[in-house]
């Protein structure tokens, strides 16, 4: 259990810099009005943060490498 908070909480901060940065670039694209522009990034902030959590908890046991394949055969050079 420790290894998976681990791992979430490494990729946690990526996880939420590629969902603002996808928000981001929707909300730039969409016709907002300057004035209601940084209240909306800000809700992307909250947006981001919490929906970030679950999916790096979610994605963190598949990143441990025991749960890798075995490529049949294929061995490292030098091993």
């Amino acid at each position: 259990m420790r290894t998976r908070i681990a791992i979430a909480a490494l990729i946690y901060p990526m996880i939420q810099a590629v969902l603002f940065g996808i928000g981001l670039g929707i909300l730039l694209a969409a016709p907002v009005p300057p004035s209601e522009m940084l209240t909306a990034i800000w809700w992307m902030v909250g947006v981001t943060f919490l929906i970030s959590a679950p999916l790096a908890w979610g994605m963190a046991p598949r990143l441990r490498l025991r749960d890798r394949p075995h490529r049949g055969g294929l061995t490292r050079p030098g091993a």
